[in-house]
């Protein structure tokens, strides 16, 4: 089975052999809508998991919460895929007082995994005095960025200035929501409860390359739904912006587009809560050796060196 033929079977394949809860072949077959997959297809799905197991992985786009997505669930998913490190976030912080109570929940999750789990701190822009103390607070005990922050306001919107100053003030990368809310897909995310005019798009992004080219902006997801192609052509004219790999859309040439646009100095691996697929898309993507090894690994680890948090 060549590479373009795991999109087919690969998730399913990941998912029923790797995944807690799940017990190898019957959930194959079930996710991935046949009765049976022979031998010799079934020897290749497995044959990529193995070769996937064989590179580091730093996830940089995770969440928490205290039961759904719990830290032991999170160990337990990321021990499955060979993710080494994980960054989580809990985005149900909106008033200060809730910031500081859920991002605690990420605090307390570090210090329960402390070889596994890092810390990502959710602020809300709408209070700007507390959400630059909550940065200070949450960096000062071993965060290791910002974000995601979600949709309340684009990315190059005057009230995140002071946010992207004090990311760069504390070396820190900040990761922001994303989607190619454009065309025909406007009305799709209205009716999923989103705000396409507040969603950070491709232009939004150039904006901020141009007015802080030092600061480590990701943009969160070339998966998160929309029209990625458009996403990727307008980041690749904002060459200080990254891009995450996640979200939940895995189309076909997505990974590879990234890369021949962006460069695969530029692009790094997540999950977003998509542990199977976000394994899948990489190891299905056209890429060298040692373009996998920095998608997956190298390159968030190195934004993560200003700061000394980088990981062995």
């Amino acid at each position: 089975m060549d590479r373009k033929r795991f999109l087919g079977y690969g998730a399913a394949a990941l998912a029923g052999s790797v995944m807690p809860g799940m017990k190898g072949e019957g959930s194959v077959a079930a996710l991935s809508g046949t009765e049976e997959i022979d031998n010799e297809q079934r020897g290749n799905h497995m044959d990529m998991i193995r070769e996937s197991f064989t590179y580091r992985k730093i996830d940089l786009h995770n969440h928490i919460n205290e039961s759904s997505r719990s830290a032991a669930l999170i160990d337990e998913s990321c021990e499955r895929l060979g993710i080494n490190w994980t960054a989580c976030s809990n985005l149900r912080g909106r008033t200060p007082e809730q910031m500081r109570e859920h991002n605690d929940v990420v605090l307390d999750a570090m210090r329960q995994y402390p070889n596994r789990i890092l810390g990502s701190c959710y602020v809300n822009p709408g209070f700007m005095k507390e959400s630059l103390e909550e940065i200070d607070r949450c960096v000062d005990q071993g965060m290791v960025m910002v974000g995601e922050q979600y949709h309340s306001y684009k990315i190059n919107d005057p009230v995140y200035y002071p946010i992207i100053e004090k990311c760069i003030d504390r070396k820190v990368p900040l990761m922001m929501h994303a989607a190619a809310t454009i065309g025909n897909w406007r009305p799709q995310f209205w009716r999923h409860g989103d705000n396409p005019m507040s969603t950070s798009n491709g232009e939004d992004f150039i904006d901020v390359s141009e007015r802080y080219p030092e600061a480590m902006v990701i943009c969160g997801h070339v998966g998160g739904g929309g029209d990625w192609e458009h996403m990727i052509s307008m980041l690749r004219e904002a060459p200080t912006i990254y891009m995450g790999t996640s979200g939940s859309v895995c189309d076909d040439r997505m990974i590879d587009m990234a890369v021949e646009y962006l460069g695969a100095d530029r692009v790094m691996y997540s999950t977003d809560v998509n542990y199977e697929n976000s394994v899948g898309k990489i190891m299905d993507a056209d890429l060298t050796d040692e373009e996998r090894k920095k998608i997956f690994f190298d390159n968030f680890n190195n934004l993560l060196k200003p700061a000394g948090n980088n990981v062995n």
